[in-house]
């Protein structure tokens, strides 16, 4: 009789217990958005009120196709006008298997993407105050 109830118990126990939520903020929350071009969805992030396009891919390979694809200005990928073509500010950034997509010219904005998105790779020029990260702490955040 010990052993039905200790089994009762532990079933009842197993299905009361549910996996954990991620926290507020995390992938799961990131307004999700389509841009025309791109072969993946762009997750939306909001640094500073402002918003960030972040493409993640499989690969390496599969992010370097996608940028050879990328218009010089970041304002065209292919044939294909992007959304933000007429905007007077357009950087893009690549580290890895992402691609950072950032429509403006706020400083702490870009400041936080070359620290941690890596260098910008097509787009218009990063306007005065914008920082370069060094090499050092460059090699020394990309090891973590």
């Amino acid at each position: 009789m010990r052993k039905i109830t200790l089994a009762v118990a532990i079933i009842l126990l197993a299905g009361c217990t549910q996996a954990s939520e991620p926290l507020a903020g995390s992938e799961k929350d990131y307004p999700r958005l389509f841009v025309e071009g791109f072969s993946v969805e762009a997750k939306i992030l909001n640094i500073q009120r402002e918003d960030v396009y972040i493409f993640d891919y499989l690969t390496e390979d599969e992010t370097y196709a996608e940028l050879q694809m990328l218009g010089e200005n970041g304002r065209s990928i292919g044939d294909v006008k992007l959304p933000w073509e007429k905007e007077p500010a357009v950087h893009v950034f690549a580290t890895g298997r992402q691609i950072a997509v950032y429509v403006g010219s706020t400083v702490i904005v870009l400041n936080d993407l070359l620290k941690e998105g890596g260098e910008q790779i097509v787009g218009d020029a990063l306007p005065k105050g914008v920082t370069m990260p060094s090499i050092a702490s460059s090699a020394q955040s990309s090891s973590l």
